[in-house]
């Protein structure tokens, strides 16, 4: 028999230490890091989900840019004879 209470939905990911090297790392980096570490913790969950989502859109509209540039150079190569 389980006591204590019931799991929450979902999964628990640990994500380790993050360290913010200067002349390597932007600056922005830096002042997430400082305001992820002095928050609540609550607002730590908030703060990173926020991060990551953001960070995936971004990644994924520059995917799409990618892709289309390539595209396009691949179609002009082959259309640029006729």
């Amino acid at each position: 028999m389980r006591m204590g209470r019931p799991r929450a939905a979902g999964k628990v990911y640990y994500l380790g230490r993050v360290r913010w090297v200067p002349g390597v790392d932007p600056p922005e980096l830096r002042a997430v890091l400082e305001e992820f570490a002095g928050a609540e913790p609550e607002r730590k969950q908030a703060i990173l989900k926020a991060a990551l989502v953001g960070g995936l859109e971004e990644g994924a509209a520059e995917a799409g840019q990618v892709e289309d540039a390539e595209t396009r150079a691949v179609l002009a190569g082959l259309l640029g004879e006729f």
